[in-house]
């Protein structure tokens, strides 16, 4: 079964104050650690960023198809609902692109999930041992495509609003595959410079 992969880049960064997707995690810029990531499942990649972005040529040095928001300003929803219009494949592997320590192993796991979920099921969605849920690195059938566009025309940009009008099959930390070297960090976010210091630091401290 073939699977998009989704990219999302166009959050401002105001907390963190640069580009998060440009920061880099051991030499390398954490966007692209992403797509390493993600095309361990997926087909096809693309990036869904802003004009602003597209503009000045951000992601290039990628060479991935860009897509840009049908409904601007609404948050990483109206990113989702961009790279869904231009999906092909029934379902699709979704990251924000601050999760220093996104896993394949992760993605590659919920994917195995696909084949044995109800026919019902619409995402798969992990959630951290903590009871945090992480709807934004997650697999999404195309079906949710109609409810993300209601919500977006009603300017509702809550994630957990939406996905909780969806039929979502979660997946606790409990389960993940015990291959995960680090698995207590694969959901984490990074929002601000502390953050990015922290997982510089966790990094270094790996490959010691």
């Amino acid at each position: 079964m073939e699977i998009s992969g989704i990219i999302l880049a166009g959050g401002g960064s105001r907390r963190m104050g640069v580009n998060k997707a440009l920061l880099e995690i051991g030499g390398t810029p954490l966007i692209s650690n992403l797509i390493s990531q993600l095309s361990a499942v997926a087909n096809t990649l693309m990036i869904s960023c802003s004009q602003k972005d597209v503009d000045s040529n951000t992601y290039g040095f990628l060479n991935l198809p860009i897509v840009t928001d049908i409904y601007p300003g609404l948050g990483p929803l109206g990113g989702l609902h961009a790279g869904l219009s231009h999906s092909r494949t029934e379902w699709n592997a979704v990251s924000a692109c601050d999760l220093p320590f996104a896993s394949k192993e992760l993605l590659m796991y919920m994917y195995s999930l696909v084949e044995n979920a109800g026919s019902g099921v619409q995402a798969i969605v992990p959630v951290a041992a903590n009871g945090k849920v992480q709807p934004l690195f997650a697999l999404y059938h195309i079906n949710v495509l109609p409810s993300l566009q209601e919500a977006l025309e009603q300017q509702h940009s809550r994630v957990m609003e939406w996905l909780n009008g969806l039929n979502v099959q979660y997946v606790p930390e409990s389960e993940f595959p015990e291959r995960f070297i680090n698995k207590q960090d694969t959901l984490l976010n990074m929002n601000t410079p502390d953050d990015y210091r922290m997982a510089v630091e966790r990094v270094t401290k790996q490959s010691d």
